[in-house]
């Protein structure tokens, strides 16, 4: 059967109280990622097309919902499309920020996140918020009376009809003023013990991820005071700019064979509650966060941080490189400097890998999304409007138009890239045919392949003529500075820094004593060799130092592969089995991360790192005024570097996974599979150096790797209409009051609570739906239908813990209404 992965990347806005409707939308997620791990964990084809959830997933004692509907409809679209649902990244600010990091420590771990509705009911509450030596007393500020009754009379700050919010309304702005409002021990102190309770699966080493993959999970941070960061520029030499925004990240890794590494587990715990604490530090109503706060909750529980030292060399490097010590800095609300990341989610989906048929989402959390803006009536602006605007509303006002354009212009190139390779593709079929033929298959496939792989480059060079130059030379420089990229990450060295461009110096020299560069004007056509021993110079640095050719070559044989799953049908395809196309995909698979794995330098052995970082503070301390070194002599210098890249051509090793890449692309020759299978193994692989030539000279197709185009959805109250005619407004209760309306009722955190159950459900369908189409296509009354199961499975597991009971009443009509 064919298989597609939906692959999610998750952007969280912020909303101050609208916490709670995220929270509601998490929760589906995280439900939809457990019965996608049900339904392909399970082997038996009969058992997972009939078994319920309990059955497939096993007891595990949480409330079971809109699981089994998810599920229901995986197994409707599994007749024809075995679909999988995998979270790839999150990334948050602010509210969405706690969000964000709730559930991704949920899904790297099959955590249960039921206790924190009751956390939130209770606690985000402005009375149980406000520190105990600001409340007000009943006769505070007694002289503010007669003024809010005015205010509430006519309903200038907006809903203030329920008779708890203008109590508590009264308290907030009668407490203490000129000092934050909020107790930020007790919030972190509430979000540590809230992280802290979420219970495993009965499995102790569960992950909702499947093996193989990795989840990142980006915090947007604001440093109050920031660090100062060192630009080279023309007159004057060097400037200085101060850097204020931090994207605090944190990544789970499940191996394939069962291991894991994680910086979103219990032994990392506090720094996640000090990051959601951070995130979320409204200015002016929650003072400043720093890291001292979180080390006198941790001696308060008698708690430890075993991973403090990872969280402070991931998130702190810039900080430790300028001479700061974290520890004396404080920490504001993501939301001030980037309150919609969606950069982190682009990087992300750009850098994941897939290897079956995908459909890449950015799939973004909007509680109050903007409306389209009254056109100016030509009364210029009064004095207080313009100071509002100038300090409060246009600060707040983050476009992401830009983002979206980068992701229009992505998809643009995607679209060009498979327009130009199919043209192509006759033209390059008979050019491999004649390679193919003209070299005898041996018993040896792996010997075979890598003849043919030879005759292959050799090929393009001569067609390609003098245009063969220039794709030569860009490669060898590419390769080159992704060799100094490399050192300079495994030296610890951060771009900004003065030993950066003095170890890239170095390294460039060294490329150039070895002869990196292919040399001008000669003809290139003759420069395939067996083996790295007796080529000339800049193909034997290609051989031992090029990690991305070969990852571009095994990127486009995977997306060549997963496009069979369609082709199945065809008569030159018949007999082949998915489970072939698999099983010859997951043999690429473990290669393919070693070479990802070499490119983030996550490979070296400490010995070569610490050789790297003696070396660049050797330089550091050697050089004078002019940048040139002066401790150093000429031959000492080049022998230590070239001894140094000797060892990291010895580390990558990348003569091994050539061969282990032959002999896997070879088995497939012999196998008892169509001869049409065979050939589009043969022509993808053998072949890339064609294809590699034809696209590597355009900068925008370089790092397109084997990605189809990224779609981007929303989630918000104004995308799930399927109730809200019937029930309420579109606009969230805890929108009112600049989004803090939510801290002053109970009922209005339920209401968005609730809202975001509803609305996440009916939006993840749309996304099921859209996502199997055109494989299998549900007609609107059957997903109506799937909806209305979602909405009353939800409503049946929430009565119990609302207190509004009226809104349940309001939302079962409208369901009702809606079947």
């Amino acid at each position: 059967m064919k298989e597609k992965e939906l692959r999610l990347a998750l952007v969280c806005y912020g909303g101050v109280s609208l916490v709670l409707y995220m929270h509601g939308v998490i929760k589906e997620i995280l439900k939809l990622a457990r019965a996608s791990k049900a339904y392909h964990s399970t082997a038996n084809p009969e058992r997972r097309r009939t078994g319920s959830f309990a059955l497939l997933n096993g007891s595990d004692n949480r409330e079971l919902d809109t699981e089994e509907v998810y599920l229901s409809l995986l197994q409707r679209i599994g007749s024809k499309l075995d679909l999988r649902v995998i979270i790839d990244s999150v990334a948050g600010a602010s509210a969405g920020g706690i969000s964000g990091i709730i559930l991704a420590r949920a899904l790297a771990h099959d955590l249960s996140i039921d206790h924190l509705r009751a956390m939130w009911f209770e606690e985000a509450d402005v009375l149980r918020l406000l520190a105990p030596k600001q409340r007000a007393r009943p006769w505070n500020k007694w002289l503010l009376y007669p003024f809010l009754w005015i205010l509430f009379r006519l309903r200038i700050l907006g809903l203030v009809t329920d008779r708890e919010i203008r109590r508590k309304l009264s308290t907030f702005f009668r407490s203490r003023w000129f000092e934050p409002p909020f107790d930020g021990d007790r919030f972190l102190a509430l979000l540590f013990d809230g992280m802290g309770a979420m219970q495993r699966s009965s499995a102790k080493t569960s992950s909702l991820l499947p093996p193989g993959h990795a989840l990142d999970l980006s915090v947007t941070v604001t440093d109050m005071f920031g660090y100062p960061r060192r630009l080279e520029v023309n007159t004057p030499t060097v400037i200085h700019e101060r850097e204020q925004s931090l994207l605090w990240s944190f990544r789970f890794c499940h191996w394939s064979d069962g291991t894991s590494i994680s910086d979103l587990d219990d032994g990392n715990l506090p720094g996640l509650a000090l990051a959601a604490r951070a995130t979320s530090s409204f200015p002016g109503v929650f003072p400043p966060t720093q890291l001292g706060d979180l080390d006198r909750l941790l001696e308060q529980r008698q708690s430890s941080w075993s991973d403090r030292t990872r969280f402070m060399e991931t998130n702190f490097r810039e900080h430790a490189r300028a001479g700061i010590d974290p520890a004396k800095t404080s920490f504001l609300d993501g939301g001030i400097v980037n309150d919609k990341p969606f950069s982190a989610a682009i990087k992300a989906v750009y850098e994941r890998a897939a290897f079956r048929e995908v459909d890449r989402r950015i799939v973004y959390i909007d509680p109050d999304p903007e409306r389209p803006p009254p056109p100016p009536d030509g009364r210029s602006p009064s004095f207080l409007q313009t100071l509002k605007a100038a300090l409060s509303d246009i600060p707040s006002h983050q476009p992401i138009y830009g983002e979206l354009a980068r992701i229009a212009a992505f998809n643009a190139s995607i679209r060009e890239m498979k327009a130009v390779l199919e043209a192509a593709r006759p033209q390059i079929d008979q050019l491999v045919s004649e390679v193919v033929g003209n070299i005898s298959a041996r018993t040896d496939g792996a010997r075979t392949v890598q003849r043919w792989r030879e005759a292959a480059n050799a090929l393009s060079a001569r067609l390609a003529n003098y245009a063969y130059q220039v794709y030569a030379r860009l490669k060898a420089g590419s390769a080159l500075e992704q060799v100094v990229e490399l050192a300079c990450e495994l030296a610890e060295l951060d771009r900004d820094s003065p030993r950066y461009r003095v170890l890239a110096d170095a390294i460039r020299a060294w490329g150039t004593r070895r002869g990196v560069m292919p040399p001008h004007g000669a003809l290139l056509g003759g420069g395939s060799v067996n083996d790295g021993s007796h080529a000339t110079p800049w193909i034997d640095f290609l051989l031992h130092f090029d990690i991305d050719f070969r990852r571009r070559r095994l990127s486009f044989v995977v997306r060549a592969l997963n496009q069979l799953y369609g082709r199945l049908e065809e008569p030159a395809f018949r007999g082949l089995e998915p489970a072939q196309i698999d099983d010859l995909k997951q043999r690429f698979q473990r290669p393919l991360t070693r070479l990802r794995t070499l490119r983030s330098g996550e490979f070296a052995y400490p010995g070569i790192r610490a050789r790297l970082v003696a070396l660049a503070a050797a330089l550091d301390v050697s050089t004078d005024k002019s940048g040139a070194p002066h401790l150093f002599t000429e031959k000492s210098l080049s022998d230590r570097v070239d001894d140094i890249m000797s060892q990291l051509a010895d580390e990558l090793n990348l003569n091994t996974i050539d061969h282990e890449l032959d002999a896997i692309a070879g088995s497939a020759l012999g196998r008892s599979v169509p001869q049409a299978f065979r050939h589009e193994v043969v022509l993808h692989y053998v072949g890339f150096a064609l294809w590699d030539v034809l696209t590597f000279t355009l900068p925008d197709w370089r790092d397109l790797g084997e990605h189809d185009e990224i779609r981007v959805d929303r989630v918000s109250p104004a995308d799930a209409v399927s109730l809200r005619a019937g029930a309420t407004s579109a606009t969230l209760k805890g929108a009112e009051l600049r989004h803090f309306a939510g801290f002053f009722s109970r009922s209005l955190r339920e209401s968005d609570y609730l809202w975001g159950r509803l609305d996440g459900a009916e939006r993840l369908i749309d996304i099921i739906c859209d996502a199997a189409f055109p494989d299998i296509s549900l007609d609107q009354q059957e997903i109506k239908k799937i909806k209305v199961a979602a909405f009353h499975a939800i409503l049946n597991t929430e009565e119990e813990h609302l207190e509004d009971q009226s809104l349940l009443s309001t939302l079962r009509t409208a369901i009702n209404a809606h079947q």
